[in-house]
């Protein structure tokens, strides 16, 4: 809380000062914006993610979030497990948002300037693969399920760019969030070994992708078959490239 209030204050009197004294001036009615998340690409590759923004009043937008990505592997790394065939990976994210953008700290009506509000997303990631596992030389196969979705309500800080009248570029630098972790692994085939041991691994290997997610590893491990379930804290930071449309007023 203490880094988030210095950071929100250095912001605030930083863009305050370059304002300061001037009016708002309203510079175009084009009122939708609609963006590419190229934040869920670098972290999942494969994904494609759209934005909705639209303007309801000169400092106030609404927004919607929607597209797939897919979990990349998680095994990897796991000496005794071999991934033989990807049978099934899918995902997706939805989401909501409402912006206020600091009408005393923006030169410029929405959706230009630095904005603050709440926002929620949905994640949900599904993957079936076919493995091996080496039990002491002795190869067995098996499939692997694991099932992961992540609900995130939260604050946002972010400004974004109007180039052009034409082209936005949305940066979200502060987004702490309250999440809930929901995951399931379920290892199923003809083994002989104790699966424990392997989904114990794929646990942590989820910790090493979603570090915020600790308590499925204490407390909370993931058994062969079962599910983990807790809540904790969660963070966002975006980067999105959009396309600002709309009738303009003469």
């Amino acid at each position: 809380m203490k880094l988030l209030t210095f950071i929100l204050g250095f912001v605030l009197t930083t863009n305050t000062i370059s304002v300061e004294a001037q009016q708002v001036v309203d510079t175009t009615s084009r009122r939708n914006t609609i963006k590419l998340d190229f934040t869920s690409y670098a972290l999942y590759r494969n994904a494609a993610v759209l934005s909705y923004e639209r303007v309801v009043k000169s400092n106030q937008t609404w927004g919607v979030t929607g597209g797939f990505q897919q979990l990349p592997g998680l095994i990897k790394g796991i000496s005794s497990v071999q991934v033989t065939k990807n049978a099934k990976a899918s995902g997706f994210k939805v989401g909501g948002e409402y912006r206020f953008y600091l009408q005393k700290e923006n030169k410029f009506n929405a959706p230009r300037g630095v904005y603050m509000g709440p926002y929620t997303t949905l994640l949900n990631f599904s993957n079936q693969r076919f493995v091996q596992l080496d039990n002491n030389g002795v190869v067995e196969e098996g499939s692997l399920r694991t099932k992961v979705n992540i609900v995130n309500i939260g604050f946002q800080v972010g400004y974004q760019f109007l180039v052009n009248d034409r082209w936005t570029f949305d940066l979200v630098f502060v987004g702490p969030s309250i999440s809930n972790y929901r995951a399931t692994v379920q290892l199923e085939g003809n083994i002989n070994i104790d699966p424990d041991n392997i989904s114990d691994e794929i646990s942590e290997a989820l910790l090493n992708r979603f570090p915020l997610i600790g308590d499925l590893i204490s407390g909370n491990t993931i058994s062969s078959s079962g599910k983990a379930n807790t809540w904790g804290f969660g963070y966002r930071y975006q980067f999105q490239v959009g396309y600002h449309f709309g009738r303009k007023n003469k």
